[in-house]
């Protein structure tokens, strides 16, 4: 009886236990109705009962009945209710408090952005998420304030520019440190965006100074991704994309070519007549008739006038005099045209053909893979509860270069996982993996410049496949046909990079724990090179059987330890983190070439000629360590006045007596929109005052060892190796420091709908390194000093606005807009004036007055651009001055000649008139400016375009959000800054002298267009009149908007995808690099300025199509 008793109580006991719990469901949502996805709900009390909110805002939790609900999301408030009345719904409010994102502070440290004291810009995830990109920080471009992203490339695994703030070296220069997950990394090069949970960029020196030795250029810290408690997915992504090669330049066809180069070589040679009509110039027409691409001197048959020719110096070019015996050409594709200089040729030979036959050939169809194609596959998973959480992913981007034979690949495998072994005690791990090959260029041609202008300028004479459709080189295999034989060079290119961390988070109590981390990053690269035997020219071949391999390995390994504090008092917070750090990098590799081997299968280098001078190798090792100590305190009264401060004390093995190095930073805020004299009014909703001050360190550059001097090997004496002193020690050399001076104002407007953040910074840096000469008779000719100091001062602003809140429309716009100026404060002293590096005198315009303009002067800004200006062209004989003097100048190589006015020129005697080797001023020239007013144009004439550096740059992107659609468009751009073409003017000049001319040719002057926009097209300009000369004619206002990305985006209904056990389901369709809103039309690429620039290869224009699906 008694045991029934008992388990009858039991019984009675557990369904009163059952009776008190309950299930409670419902939907958080913002204020708009949007869904807030990962919204967490806990019930009070039990914080270790919780769970997230699915796609749809859901939730589902298990709770003692009368429980109360905690809803937090990151940027609202958080909203406490009583767990009844199942479903709930709960709509979640903005908060001021919590506007902005969390920001990392280094360490792991973190921090709402809204009470930040420092300059910590988050990258919006979209950016890189949206498109395909081999490497981050190719969708970084108008992404933060203050970052200058240029991408100077579009092969497919280049790594554009970072810039922050101008840089810290003199020509504007200097790459922020990049941190991934604790890990230092050289650059984000074979990064897989999709592994980035989180990227944020450390601006001030104020937030960097925890970093020290290193982050005097900024940091990017960025997280991988993680799993969420209470939720599990899997997540597949595919994205396929088409790439278009996006060429400045467009060509003549053959017909335009032959007229054009035909008609330049006879006015090149024909400029004026001695008194007996003998025709004085240039050029020498004999060309016209010779094997040229312009000449009538090519055959199509050999001697016995029936078997076509092959592989012969005559007929590489298809220009010949029509014959009747040529008209089964003329159905084959060749063309037939009237000789332009017909009447011309006849004068020396009566008998001179009056038609020319020849085929068309465009390169570009040879040269390259248009379109190309791009690939993207991520599928990851992951998940996790209350003792811990993983993420697993794998990833696989292959990206086909438009020249032959070029490609990016790249695998990537990352493993996040946490687990709390004990209650006091959490396992943090990591594994990231990335391996990467990639050939840049075809092994016949591997300059970029080249590919892109003289690839394509090749004569369109050419003959690159005869009749049959065999292929032909072509002229030679540098400029001539890729296509004909990319199998003759085998490139492979390879790059394992592992980064390994584990960390221990112990916490002792609530307010105290120590975190110990040991991070380890494993690279190593293998190159390997082979050239077979490959035509060089119709007639020859190389056979040296050239080969190479090389291999690079490096070990870094950081350990540190970090205790943290934090305790809340009252109204006072306060957080203390003290830390230890050690880094060791280490080294080395190998590498070995020879040639000579027997046949085109003997790649191994172990079979190449063992003859003298026909092989050699060489290694190489580094090491370098840093201790670090370091510390932060952070403390915050009533949420309203913050003070943070920062210090590190490193030591660095580079340096020698002054190796260790202390760097403080310092920084406070008043979030003065609490103070009650903002409460009665309804416009600001937040309004935020900072202000730091920092100093960072920077030992780039200076070698591992090169401070300690150095031996290298001379010749040899009495048949013995000798030594001789290569670089003298030089111990004393200090730290480069970079203090930043920084304020700062954050708004936000009617209820956080809109917001502004001004920043303001000035950066010195001091102790510059810099390389003082040294006598001759020292035996050195120059050792490393500091010397010299480098200021940049600017502007940041950040704007935000939600245009539209409504239940199935929402439009959000977010700009940045930056302002920097470099100026140089100290250079080494010298004896010159300003103590002047690399500089050239022009006329101030003040009679002949002089002044040094250009390369690095004390108190003025680096990086500015003269040239020639051009005030128009000489449309008749009637605008040509009298007295007027041309002289001569250098350009492309070679010295032009000296040109006279109307009375300059009849005032010579025709003896002096070929004895000056000059040339009169006609119709048809330029019409240069004379600075100084003494009818002379020289090379002190040159005058000042303007900057090379922009001093403002940004970005812009907007979110249209429509039920399940989803608009998203990103801009950047850059103002305030000139460039100039370098390879346009080289093609109108006819530098090359044989190649092609684009159709900006048409605009040239003639008699017919005497308001042509450039000058008289001639042969081989260099070497003749200099029309074509550095001047404004090429000179563009760099200013460009970016259209840089447009995605559309659809969302299928939960509706339509449950039943197929699919959460998510997203397509897309993407453009990338759709072009610029430019003046400089004709560059490649204007963002990447620098002043003079050359050919390219520009970005292509991308159309990329994308599955989104969630298990």
């Amino acid at each position: 009886m008694k045991k029934q008793l008992i388990l009858f109580s039991l019984m009675l006991l557990s369904m009163v236990a059952v009776a008190q719990k309950q299930t409670v469901t419902g939907t958080v949502s913002d204020a708009t109705g949007e869904p807030l996805i990962g919204a967490t709900v806990r019930e009070v009390g039990n914080l270790t009962n919780g769970t997230i909110t699915n796609y749809d805002g859901q939730f589902t939790l298990s709770v003692a009945k009368g429980a109360t609900l905690e809803v937090s999301y990151v940027g609202y408030t958080s909203q406490k209710l009583a767990a009844a009345g199942s479903p709930l719904t709960v709509v979640l409010k903005e908060d001021a408090a919590m506007l902005d994102e969390v920001v990392v502070t280094g360490y792991t440290g973190t921090q709402v952005r809204s009470r930040s004291t420092n300059s910590i810009a988050k990258v919006d995830n979209k950016k890189m998420t949206v498109g395909v990109f081999s490497n981050p920080g190719q969708a970084l471009s108008g992404a933060v304030s203050g970052l200058r992203v240029t991408q100077t490339s579009g092969n497919p695994g280049a790594t554009p520019n970072i810039v922050l703030r101008g840089g810290t070296n003199l020509d504007g220069s200097g790459a922020p440190l990049v941190i991934i997950d604790g890990q230092i990394r050289l650059s984000l090069s074979d990064i897989n965006p999709e592994d980035i949970e989180d990227m944020q960029v450390m601006k001030d020196a104020g937030a960097t100074a925890i970093y020290g030795a290193r982050a005097n250029n900024g940091v990017i810290l960025i997280t991988t991704k993680k799993g969420q408690s209470g939720q599990s997915e899997i997540n597949f992504k595919a994205k396929v994309g088409v790439n278009y090669l996006n060429n400045a330049y467009q060509f003549e066809d053959a017909a335009g070519y032959l007229n054009w180069m035909r008609t330049a070589y006879v006015k090149s040679a024909n400029i004026w007549s001695k008194a007996d009509g003998t025709p004085q110039g240039y050029a020498n027409t004999s060309g016209l008739t010779g094997t040229q691409p312009y000449g009538t001197g090519n055959a199509y048959f050999a001697a016995d006038g029936v078997t076509p020719l092959v592989n012969t110096t005559n007929s590489v070019f298809s220009t010949m005099y029509y014959d009747p015996k040529y008209d089964f050409l003329l159905n084959q594709g060749w063309q037939k045209m009237k000789d332009p200089v017909w009447d011309f040729m006849k004068k020396s030979n009566p008998n001179a053909g009056e038609y020319l036959i020849f085929k068309n050939t465009t390169p570009a169809d040879f040269n390259f893979v248009n379109p190309s194609t791009s690939q993207d596959y991520n599928l990851n998973m992951s998940g996790g509860n209350d003792k811990g959480h993983y993420y697993a992913g794998i990833g696989y981007n292959y990206s086909q270069g438009l020249p032959i034979s070029s490609f990016y690949k790249r695998y990537s495998f990352l493993l996040n996982g946490d687990y709390k072994i004990k209650p006091w005690l959490t396992s943090i791990s990591s594994f990231n993996y990335g391996r990467a090959n990639w050939q840049s260029m075809p092994g016949s041609q591997g300059d970029e410049a080249n590919y892109f202008s003289r690839i394509l300028s090749v004569p369109p004479t050419i003959r690159y496949t005869n009749e049959d459709g065999t292929p032909r080189l072509g002229n030679n295999a540098g400029d001539g046909n890729q296509s004909f034989q990319p199998d003759q060079f085998f490139r492979f290119n390879q790059t394992d990079k592992f980064t390994m961390n584990q960390a221990f988070k112990v916490d002792f109590t609530k307010s105290l724990y120590l975190r110990m981390a040991a991070n380890w990053y494993y690279s190593e690269g293998y190159y390997e090179s082979f050239n077979k035997d490959y035509q060089t020219s119709p007639t020859a071949f190389n056979r040296d059987r050239s080969t190479s391999g090389s291999f690079d390995r490096g070990f870094d390994q950081t350990y540190n330890a970090v205790l943290n504090y934090e305790k809340q008092l009252n109204d006072h917070y306060l957080a203390v983190m003290l830390g230890t750090e050690y880094y060791d990098s280490f080294g080395y590799g190998i590498s070995a070439w020879g040639s000579g081997a027997a046949t085109d299968d003997f790649r191994d280098l172990s079979l190449t000629s063992s003859d003298k001078d026909k092989r050699g190798m060489d290694s190489y090792h580094t090491q370098q360590r840093i201790l670090s100590f370091f510390g932060r305190a952070n403390y915050d009264y009533l949420g309203k006045y913050i003070l943070s401060a920062v210090v590190r004390r490193d030591g660095y093995s580079r340096l020698l007596d002054n190796r260790w190095g202390t760097f403080p930073g310092v920084s406070a805020a008043w979030m003065f929109s609490k103070e009650s004299f903002m409460q009665n009014q309804n416009i600001i909703s937040f309004g935020k005052l900072k202000a730091s001050y920092g100093l960072n360190g920077n030992v780039s550059g200076v070698g591992a060892y090169e401070l300690q001097g150095s031996y290298v090997g001379s010749t040899k004496y009495n048949g013995q190796s000798t030594f001789v002193l290569g670089s003298v020690p030089n111990p004393g050399l200090r730290w480069e420091k970079s203090r930043t001076l920084e304020f700062g104002l954050d708004l936000s407007y009617l209820e956080n709908r809109y917001s502004t953040n001004f920043t303001v910074y000035d950066r010195l840096t001091s102790d510059k390194f810099a390389s003082l000469s040294l006598p001759i008779s020292s035996g050195i000719s120059s050792i490393r000093t500091n010397n010299g100091s480098f200021r940049n001062r600017g502007l940041e602003i950040e704007l935000a606005a939600k245009l539209i809140q409504m239940k199935n429309l929402n439009w959000s716009v977010n700009a940045n807009i930056s302002y920097n100026k470099n100026t140089v404060v100290s250079l080494p002293y010298n004896g010159l004036p300003l103590n002047r590096q690399g500089a050239f005198q022009v006329y101030t315009g003040n009679g002949n007055d002089l002044v040094y303009v250009g390369g690095y002067q004390e108190g003025q800004e680096p990086g500015v651009l003269y040239v020639f200006q051009a005030e128009g062209i000489y449309k008749s004989e009637s605008e040509i001055p009298s007295n007027m003097v041309v002289k001569t100048t250098n350009f492309f190589g070679s010295n032009t000649r000296p040109l006279y006015g109307k009375d300059n020129w009849n005032a010579m005697t025709e003896a002096e008139k070929i004895a000056s080797k000059g040339f009169p001023i006609q119709p048809g020239d330029v019409k240069w400016k004379d600075v100084n007013g003494d009818n002379i144009i020289d090379d002190y004439d040159l005058v000042k375009a303007g900057n090379t550096t922009p001093h403002w740059f940004g970005g812009l992107n907007s979110t249209l959000n429509y039920k399940n659609f989803s608009l998203y468009a990103a801009f950047d751009y850059a103002l305030g800054f000139y460039m100039m073409d370098y390879r346009l003017p080289w093609i109108l000049a006819n530098a090359q002298g044989t190649y092609n001319m684009t159709t900006d040719v048409n605009d040239t002057w003639t008699p017919e267009n005497p308001n042509a926009k450039y000058p008289t097209y001639m042969w081989a300009d260099q070497l003749g009149k200099g029309n074509y000369r550095n001047s404004t004619l090429f000179t563009y206002r760099g200013d460009y908007l970016s259209f840089r990305q447009v995605s559309l985006t659809y969302t299928f209904p939960r509706a339509l995808i449950n039943k197929a056990k699919i959460e998510k389901l997203d397509l897309s369709v993407t453009g990338q690099n759709l072009g610029y809103l430019t003046a400089a039309k004709t560059l490649a690429n204007p963002e990447k300025g620098g002043g003079v620039q050359d050919a390219g290869y520009s970005l292509p224009r991308i159309l990329t199509f994308g599955v989104n699906i969630t298990f």
